[in-house]
């Protein structure tokens, strides 16, 4: 029997006909029993693979219906046994190499890569182009995409299109290059959004002669790129695109060379420390490396499932410490807070952009905007290499499934406490369920932390102990601590203080865990000092599983030095664990153990000043921080400080900006938490604090999320001054991404809300941000309209900084459009505004606007001079992208005299630093710096 799905699904029997397979239902059954060989499906999973959760109420006898049919449509003659089998797992079709086109396609890929990695060129080229020539059309072609269907078609796919550029590769390689143009242009058609084949086709045009048709290839990627997703092409076409440009001659030829040099590649390494405490698990570890590392080609998807507590993060995190020679591209981490507090859990989403992107080396302002660009641009970059990838704490497959990479070279455990049988079905995941850890290895846990000599030396205690707890490794962690802590006491008192404890409290959140465990933690808690247990119950409060000693202090309405006392008993008793000083970090199981606790002993008006009091301190320092870095900043409707806030001190903005980088993540889920728990004016001006801050930063993603929270709190209030609010900075992440028409919306929004608010100082903001619009869409004759209209309402109200950054505008605007005396005249006035109101920021984006305008007149010098103003300002400021702006004018300057070397130095330190945050313009300057090499 021959079995086909590369293309139709087909049945062809040993002599060479083709089976009838009956309706389009019974068809699909056997896809999904041929996209899985081997898996066993039971009848509610083959049901809602044929139906899409949408079955009749016959679909169980339907589909034994369905499979006799198969039956009798797939038997061999003279073979006993049916086609497709059951067993304890379910329906399933065993299938080789020899009688699966998908198995052999896997089999002859392998085969190519190993060739390849040994410099076997011809045969890898004879391996790749067989597995090809196996396809027939889109796999599964004519049958609906949904479930497993869908996820083995990705899947098959992008192998598919890797190894049409291995193969391209190869052929470049001997010079083929002509008779690969058309077929991939045919690839840039079909697949416009891989970059490998737009690469492939630029090298294949300017190796036949086509130098300018491989530059015109560029700039239609380039401008389908910034449509599709409004992001420039990665490094390495911008690099090809500079060698072509340059016209180097190792680039037109096909000789065999030394590599290209490339920007260095990434190496992420984001695994944190190992497990100290970790012991046993020998088996699970052997199974991990099974498979994982079972195949030479390919790494596996393992899914460790187990109740909270039972070490499931521990073991991971062992197994990939002691496998990194095994990952050389790095490896990646998430704690996806499946099962911490709701606004804890992270999206696919922002893990990507606030994690996985930058650690794998793209730029803020490369990141797309839309999370389906997002994904394709992660499984990109991911397609190329051998990581590890280890999703922690996952609440279900569709939180996953997203972060998978883009290779079957890369290695993945995801950890979670539930089994994730729709990861394992679709993605072909392998299930490692982790049960508890045998007395061997729970006596040994004790031994490594209380020494094998106390241990030995009082066994039926450590007996009991290990039964008390359920021989939970967190649990015993506890005990442990406790025990360590107090060296002389015998380990019988402790286990006859847990016994008397026992059933003091209610069954665990988490339906598996045993009532033993609920005593340990109880016990653990009883233990503590009423001043401790407080704090505990408080910390579990708190928007995020990370928390400094400072908002510790105003969760509990006290000063810093009156809660450690409580913190280090918390300490102590492995309750809390200080992650770096004066920071902490709360396992999620006890901040629903502390959660639970706080419903039940803390009244609701306890419980919501204790949030009050947290968001206060995080609303208060967020200000703090954001004048600090923009004096020009105003915040909307402040709060007074609480009289027992403890918000720590900053010296200057350097200090701010290095307390924001440490609790942005915090800062975001406080925004979250605010509005999820009705403080929607916390929300909405934690989110207005945030904006000075996530912009100095270029984290534009973060900044849109929260000003959409931001807006929605805002409605929820009918607060139409801060809805505007939001709205403009809203639009200025919109105006960063590129995405023009959507500022403009924000930007209209805007400006009927403080119209309805009658906020004259808010429609001058919301006129200056559509003069800036214009501006960067060309426009500079449509942006003066707006400039003036700021420049009224600013005067009308007497809003000296407003006034400013309207007549700078303004100053701008006419040295644009080459009216360069005028433009002094404004930016002069502008300048004694700014400087009177020492505002760093302002002032030096006018000695940039100075320096345009004399550049214009032909005065150099001058121009110089005020460029060099605008950027001892902008360094002191740490303004990385207004410091790039002004070097690349002052480079203009000095070309402009025929100082060509000062130029070409002043603009390659421009291009290092847009770079460095992947700015559009990084690209258009690189072309300049070329044209002059």
């Amino acid at each position: 029997m021959r079995y086909r799905l590369l293309g139709p699904v087909e049945a062809w029997s040993a002599s060479g006909e083709r089976l009838a397979l009956g309706p389009p239902m019974q068809v699909r059954l056997l896809a999904v029993l041929m996209s899985q060989p081997g898996t066993g499906w039971s009848i509610d999973q083959l049901v809602d693979e044929l139906w899409q959760g949408r079955p009749p109420k016959t679909a169980g006898g339907n589909v034994k219906t369905y499979v006799w049919a198969l039956r009798r449509a797939l038997r061999s003659p003279g073979s006993p046994d049916p086609a497709i089998l059951a067993g304890p797992t379910g329906y399933r079709l065993d299938l080789d190499t020899q009688t699966a086109d998908s198995l052999a396609f896997d089999d002859l890929a392998r085969r190519g890569y190993s060739a390849l990695r040994q410099g076997h060129w011809s045969a890898a080229q004879e391996s790749f182009e067989a597995a090809l020539a196996l396809w027939r059309g889109e796999s599964f072609a004519g049958l609906p995409g949904w479930g497993v269907l869908l996820s083995v078609r990705a899947r098959l796919q992008e192998q598919r299109s890797s190894l049409l550029a291995e193969v391209a590769d190869l052929k470049l390689r001997a010079g083929q290059h002509h008779e690969l143009i058309e077929p991939l242009r045919t690839q840039v058609d079909d697949d416009p959004l891989r970059e490998r084949p737009w690469g492939q086709l630029m090298v294949a045009l300017a190796r036949a002669g086509r130098r300018a048709d491989a530059l015109a290839t560029y700039r239609q990627l380039r401008q389908l790129l910034a449509d599709e997703m409004g992001v420039e092409p990665g490094p390495d076409l911008q690099h090809l695109h500079t060698r072509i440009l340059r016209a180097e001659p190792d680039l037109l030829t096909s000789e065999p060379r030394t590599p290209e040099k490339r920007p260095p590649l990434i190496v992420p390494r984001q695994l944190p420390t190992p497990p100290t405490l970790f012991t046993g698990r020998a088996g699970e570890l052997a199974r991990l490396t099974t498979l994982l590392l079972g195949d030479p080609g390919s790494a596996g998807t393992v899914v460790i499932t187990g109740t909270g507590g039972v070490g499931k993060s521990w073991l991971a995190m062992r197994w990939a410490h002691d496998n990194l020679q095994h990952f050389p591209d790095g490896q990646l981490h998430v704690d996806l807070g499946g099962f911490g507090t709701a606004t804890q859990e992270a999206s696919p989403s922002a893990v990507v952009v606030r994690s996985l992107l930058p650690a794998l080396g793209v730029k803020p302002l490369e990141i797309p905007a839309e999370p389906v660009a997002q994904f394709a641009l992660y499984r990109s970059l991911t397609a190329e290499r051998r990581l590890l990838v280890l999703l922690d704490n996952a609440r279900d497959a569709e939180q996953v499934r997203p972060l998978l990479p883009g290779s079957t070279r890369c290695g993945v455990i995801v950890t979670s406490r539930h089994t994730l049988p729709g990861l394992v079905a679709a993605e072909g995941a392998h299930p490692l369920a982790l049960d508890l850890p045998s007395d061997d290895e729970a006596r040994q846990l004790l031994v490594r932390r209380l020494g094998a000599q106390r241990v030995a030396a009082q066994p039926a205690a450590v007996d009991e102990l290990i039964g008390r707890t359920a021989r939970l490794p967190l649990a015993l962690s506890i005990v442990a601590a406790r025990a360590a802590a107090q060296p002389t006491f015998p380990l019988q008192a402790i286990a006859d203080d847990l016994a008397a404890s026992r059933g003091g409290l209610a069954a665990l959140s988490t339906d598996d865990a045993a009532t033993d465990v609920r005593t340990v933690l109880s016990w653990s808690y009883r233990l503590l000092s009423a001043d401790a247990a407080r704090l505990f119950r408080q910390i579990s409060l708190h928007p995020a599983g990370d928390i400094s000693a400072a908002a510790v202090a105003s969760l509990a309405g006290a000063r810093p030095h009156l809660i450690r006392p409580a913190l280090d008993e918390l300490t102590r008793a492995n309750l809390l664990a200080e992650q770096s000083p004066n920071r902490f970090r709360c396992h999620d199981l006890l901040r629903a153990y502390g959660e639970e606790l706080t419903s039940a002993l803390d009244g609701p008006a306890d419980r919501r000043a204790a949030r009050r009091r947290v968001l206060d301190h995080y609303l208060v320092v967020a200000r703090d921080a954001a004048r600090l870095v923009d004096a020009g900043w105003q915040p909307l409707d402040p709060p007074p400080l609480p009289a027992d806030a403890s918000p720590p001190a900053f010296d200057d903005h350097r200090s701010a900006l290095a307390w924001f980088v440490i609790e942005q993540r915090v800062l975001l889920a406080a925004v979250d938490d605010a509005a999820a728990h009705d403080f929607d004016a916390h929300a909405g001006q934690l989110a207005q604090a945030l904006t000075p801050l996530l912009s100095r930063l270029s984290q534009w993603h973060d900044l849109a999320a929260v000003q959409a929270t931001a807006v929605a709190v805002a409605q929820r209030r009918g607060d139409p001054r801060a809805e505007a609010l939001a709205h403009r900075d809203l639009a200025l992440a919109h105006i960063q991404h590129r995405r023009f028409d959507a500022a403009h919306h924000h930007l209209r929004r805007a400006m009927a809300r403080y119209d309805q608010a009658d906020d004259s100082p808010g429609q001058a903001s919301a006129h200056l941000h559509l003069a800036w619009l214009c501006d960067i869409e060309g426009d500079a004759g449509a942006a003066l309209p707006h400039a003036r209209e700021a420049l009224a309402l600013a005067s009308s109200t007497g809003d000296r900084r407003g006034e400013a950054a309207a007549l700078n505008a303004l100053g701008w605007g006419h040295a644009r459009l080459d009216e360069h005396a005028r433009a002094i005249t404004y930016c002069e006035r502008a300048l004694a505004l700014y400087e009177e109101a020492e505002d760093p920021l302002g002032t030096a984006h006018t000695w940039d606007s100075l320096g345009l305008a004399y550049h214009g007149l032909g005065k150099h010098p001058t121009a110089a001079d005020c460029y060099q103003r605008a950027l001892l300002l902008y360094s002191d400021i740490q303004d990385p992208c207004g410091r790039a702006d002004t070097l690349v004018r002052l480079g203009d300057t000095h070309q402009t005299v025929g100082d060509h070397d000062t130029s070409v130095d002043l603009w390659r330190q421009a291009l290092a630093i847009l770079d460095q945050v992947g700015h559009p313009q990084a690209i258009v300057l690189s072309e300049r710096l070329a044209a002059y090499r």
